[in-house]
């Protein structure tokens, strides 16, 4: 499967390349190198690492301020073409991460929850390299922080560290290690934009005990691999937490901000000031912290918190001569924000139980219509099938039957065994699947009989696509299964409109009979005689 399957040194370092990519499209022009990666992945038929590509270029034009819808909607279709769940996790996790931040929505029907839900979802599936997983989960972190749903990005950046500590792959410890730097990251800023909201309906104390919990580690996280302009923010970041959380003035000194450090993200003077005008205010010295907040917030910079910031002006506003009254006002808004919002938790934890049993549910459905020895629909499945080409709306179309037969299998159980008999099921049924298309159909209906069904095909289509099925099964290397066994099947083939399909089954098994009646190996139909 592209995208999946064995990890080889060439995908394994194209993967490293592309998150490197994703990292750089966040601050430098790197459009020729995707190019140059993108040419790569396509000739190889790397899916993963191709979406991954159309990923940084959503970061670089998220970065020039371009709509990346279109990108996004890339990325859906990338990983909608394979069974990579993970990666369809990742995609749909980045469209809710960004979708208040595009130009336009890519569906104006949803919400930014909805593919959010689907995402957290789908990762109940384990599959695949363990930095795809962690790369999903961490942009699950990032779509629930913009939401501020602060405790479910928590929750998702804890999950992505226990899949980084469970991945042992040494071809992609620099990756690893990037996504290592982005969690320490992102779990500050989280933390400190969820501890400024508590603080900002009075829980000082509930805000404290968020705060101090995010600082062990922070500092310690920071090496030589930092970009500058990462670690001066992670360190304003801490600076505040520390305030937050209520460290003495000499506690605040062990999270200083270096004076040789700068980043256009934050203000290092304006950051200090807010630390100091959070550290009066949890004395109740009101007064003097709303002198040292006044102003500040238009000099944070844009990596502060939306809720550090609203923390901050919250401040200002107690000044002297402020009406009692407005700061009542302020502090209301503030509770029905945050109640608000604890609903909207509780109800994004909701719909994502209901899209577990959703999905649940289609897998047992599925489960019933597949048939275990093959993985072909069953004979329930490809009723199923039938059902929903006849619903009403249906488009009309040429559809075409394929009846399938294992010639003389009888013989080859009674010969080779039934273990070889059900090898030989298998294999026929993988070369019948990769023989037809995701609007068409292959089910084995029982023993060795198997249909395929084509949708929209031409007059000559069935009867080649038929012929190429049976030139496939005589091509293989049977006698590995067992010394001397040789497989062959016949096929019947008819072809009709929609309102035939009922009847077209009937036709083509028909058309088989003649098939094994003129010498089996060959293919019959409607229009011409038995053929080899």
């Amino acid at each position: 499967m592209p995208g999946g399957g064995h990890l080889d040194d060439a995908r394994a370092a194209a993967i490293g390349r592309a998150y490197d990519l994703v990292g750089l499209a966040q601050g430098q022009n790197v459009d020729r190198e995707i190019g140059v990666a993108e040419e790569e992945a396509a000739e190889h038929g790397w899916t993963d690492v191709r979406l991954l590509l159309k990923w940084a270029r959503t970061m670089a034009a998220r970065e020039s301020g371009a709509d990346n819808s279109a990108y996004l909607q890339a990325m859906i279709d990338l990983a909608e073409s394979t069974a990579e769940t993970t990666m369809l996790a990742l995609a749909l996790a980045t469209v809710a991460a960004r979708r208040s931040t595009i130009g336009r929505a890519l569906d104006v029907t949803e919400s930014t929850a909805i593919p959010l839900v689907r995402a957290v979802a789908l990762l109940d599936d384990d599959s695949g390299p363990a930095v795809h997983r962690a790369a999903a989960l961490i942009e699950v972190g990032v779509a629930a922080q913009e939401l501020s749903f602060w405790e479910l990005a928590v929750e998702y950046y804890d999950q992505a560290e226990q899949v980084l500590d469970g991945a042992d792959d040494p071809r992609l410890a620099g990756t690893i290690a990037l996504q290592r730097r982005v969690l320490s990251y992102n779990r500050a800023e989280v933390v400190l934009d969820w501890s400024s909201a508590q603080a900002m309906i009075g829980g000082w104390d509930a805000a404290a005990l968020t705060a101090a919990a995010a600082l062990p580690g922070g500092l310690a996280a920071i090496d030589q691999h930092w970009p500058p302009s990462w670690e001066i923010e992670h360190r304003a970041h801490l600076h505040l937490l520390a305030a937050v959380a209520g460290r003495s003035p000499a506690g605040l000194t062990e999270f200083a901000l270096p004076p040789d450090l700068y980043s256009t993200g934050v203000t290092p003077d304006a950051i200090v000031a807010l630390g100091a005008a959070i550290d009066a205010a949890r004395s109740a010295d009101g007064a003097g912290a709303a002198r040292l907040a006044v102003g500040l917030s238009d000099r944070l910079g844009w990596a502060t918190p939306q809720g550090t910031r609203l923390l901050c002006m919250s401040i200002a506003a107690r000044q002297p001569g402020t009406p009692p009254a407005v700061a009542a006002y302020a502090e209301e808004l503030a509770r029905l924000r945050w109640n608000a919002r604890l609903d909207q938790v509780t109800g994004l934890r909701d719909a994502i139980d209901v899209e577990r049993q959703r999905r649940d549910h289609e897998q047992l459905r599925r489960q019933v219509q597949v048939d275990e020895l093959t993985g072909l629909a069953n004979r329930r499945g490809y009723r199923a099938y039938l059902s929903e080409l006849l619903a009403p709306g249906t488009t009309p179309q040429e559809y075409a039957v394929m009846m399938v037969d294992v010639d003389h299998f009888k013989l080859v159980n009674d010969r080779f065994g039934h273990d070889v008999g059900d090898l030989v099921l298998a294999r026929v049924a993988q070369i019948l699947a990769a023989h037809v298309r995701p609007v068409d159909l292959a089910a084995r209906l029982g023993g060795d009989e198997f249909v395929v069904v084509l949708a929209g095909v031409g007059p000559e289509q069935p009867e080649r696509r038929a012929q190429e099925i049976i030139d496939a099964v005589r091509g293989q290397v049977w006698d590995e299964l067992g010394p001397g066994l040789a497989v062959s099947i016949s096929v019947g083939v008819h072809r009709g409109g929609v309102q035939e399909l009922p009847t077209l089954l009937t036709d083509a098994d028909r058309n088989l009979y003649h098939a094994k009646h003129n010498g089996r190996g060959r293919l019959a139909s409607a229009a011409g005689a038995a053929r080899p």
